[in-house]
């Protein structure tokens, strides 16, 4: 009667949970009731967000087709810093490829990963001095169908990539994975389906919290486990119709939708 009542209570929200029985007992929640919409991308910057990142202390946003450009979410006070150094655009576009357009991005230490929305390419520039330091060329799958590096989360040790192909008549098993990533060789050495979306939108958003994954596509929140690709559980948030970044705090995920609009969810 108990977990009726919840299920019940979760969908008048207009939000679900659909944990998985083998490994309830093994994770934390996000509390789904307390998502909150927190900001929206600066006006003067064109509002469509291709992923989120955080640096340790702020929030990271990119921009599709934007050239290079980023803006910095201050996490307390909500206050927004629109990218001004060319220096950094440079080294953005230089790694995404010939369109210049950043899908997934995700910190590690010192560097910072970007991966090309048109699945060219993907590498890492050094935040000391701002160089596109190693950029690993070449799509994926060689096909001329649309294709993206569109989410990018790293764990210590590896990167991960959610990575999109827009082969229709292909079942999305095929056509949406997540690869695990050696970063310094950029060799995929492990490939899982991701939480199937819409086939012909290449947003997906993904992070690392320190023991799992976070993939978000459409309105899906999922949890996977990095050591079997397996979704531990999945929530549906519809207020958010197009996600299209995720960064983890330590404390809450922290979502983009592509029409600008910034989440917070709390744990």
């Amino acid at each position: 009667m108990k977990s009726m009542l919840l299920c019940s209570l979760l969908t008048v929200a207009g939000l679900s949970f659909l944990p998985n029985p083998k490994t309830r007992s093994l994770i934390s929640n996000p509390n789904i009731l307390e998502l909150k919409l927190v900001a929206q991308l600066p006006a003067e910057l064109p509002q469509r967000i291709s992923s989120l990142a955080y640096d340790g202390k702020n929030i990271w946003v990119t921009i599709y087709h934007g050239r290079g450009h980023y803006a910095v979410l201050d996490r307390s006070t909500l206050d927004w810093k629109i990218s001004d150094d060319d220096k950094h655009h440079k080294a953005i576009k230089e790694v995404t490829g010939a369109f210049e357009s950043p899908g997934g991005v995700c910190f590690a230490k010192d560097r910072l990963w970007v991966g090309g929305s048109y699945g060219e390419s993907f590498g890492y520039i050094n935040t000391q001095d701002w160089t596109a330091t190693q950029i690993f060329k070449g799509k994926y799958r060689n096909d001329p169908a649309s294709q993206g590096y569109a989410g990018m989360a790293y764990d210590g040790d590896h990167i991960w990539i959610a990575w999109h192909w827009c082969r229709y008549n292909l079942p999305t098993s095929q056509t949406q994975l997540l690869l695990k990533i050696v970063p310094e060789t950029g060799k995929v050495i492990g490939e899982y389906p991701l939480p199937e979306g819409t086939p012909n939108d290449v947003t997906h958003g993904l992070t690392w919290d320190g023991t799992r994954l976070w993939h978000m596509k459409d309105s899906k929140l999922s949890s996977i486990d990095p050591a079997s690709g397996e979704v531990i559980a999945q929530y549906y948030l519809r207020q958010i119709r197009r996600a299209s970044g995720l960064a983890w705090d330590g404390d809450a995920l922290w979502i983009a939708e592509f029409n600008g609009k910034i989440w917070r969810l709390p744990f």
